[in-house]
């Protein structure tokens, strides 16, 4: 097309564009840009039991809460077989949300996926971003210590699904019981201008629990630090300034 006949069709295009936005139409459809939730983000506070936000005790059912109770007796008597620190096993969700080690959230927009990346134990979970979880059969043939996750976008808080969880880890450090019928739904979002993050969770679990309930979690976002390798049995990363931790 030669450069007269490109000016030629200059304003009938420009016609065309006037009279679309005349009508309320846009010519041109951007796709919404992506919340950035990328960086290292680090809780100041720890606690080993996962409360619910409205208080008490979750709502365990009797046959659950015996476990429960047998299991905190077991931990203050250093018999539980807790292989997420024996072995240094993933914690599994919830309970690396409450960990008092530092995580990373690298988003993968390329790949259409975001990856949690825990430094303690290195878990990593891939969060799935461009489809839904698959059914739950399909999920229980390979369930995986973190569960499978599947994410998006409501507005700019990332929701997470996950389930297919094995039923190898507790859902705190107190010892919390749970089945492979785990299945969690967060909703993270950044707050104060991205300098915090928070996590609400719903857990859902028929199995243990008479009903849903959900916990929280609120962490600073640190671009001052990095995650660094974590070594089981060794000594680790300072957590002098995370109050609940008790001294090393």
């Amino acid at each position: 097309m030669t450069y007269h006949r490109i000016q030629h069709l200059l304003p009938a295009v420009a016609a065309l564009a006037l009279g679309a936005l005349a009508a309320g139409q846009n010519p041109v459809h951007a796709a919404p840009a992506v919340p950035d939730i990328s960086g290292v983000y680090w809780t100041t506070s720890y606690n080993p039991r996962i409360d619910p936000i409205t208080g008490g005790s979750p709502p365990y059912k009797p046959e659950a809460m015996a476990q429960y109770k047998k299991n905190m007796a077991d931990l203050a008597a250093s018999k539980l077989d807790d292989r997420a620190r024996s072995y240094c096993l993933p914690d599994g969700v919830p309970r690396a949300l409450e960990s008092p080690y530092p995580f990373e959230i690298v988003q993968a927009l390329n790949r259409g996926e975001i990856y949690l990346i825990y430094e303690i134990n290195h878990m990593i979970r891939r969060v799935d971003m461009q489809k839904p979880l698959p059914p739950d059969k399909e999920l229980q043939v390979l369930p995986f210590y973190a569960g499978h996750s599947a994410g998006h976008w409501d507005g700019n808080t990332l929701v997470i699904e996950t389930a297919g969880f094995n039923d190898a880890t507790f859902l705190d450090n107190s010892g919390a019981p749970h089945s492979d019928q785990l299945r969690t739904t967060e909703r993270i979002r950044r707050l104060d201008d991205g300098k915090i993050l928070e996590d609400v969770v719903t857990i859902h679990d028929p199995v243990v629990f008479t009903k849903d309930w959900t916990a929280r979690f609120v962490y600073q976002a640190r671009p001052d630090i990095r995650i660094v390798d974590y070594n089981c049995g060794e000594k680790h990363r300072d957590l002098s300034s995370v109050k609940g931790v008790r001294p090393q």
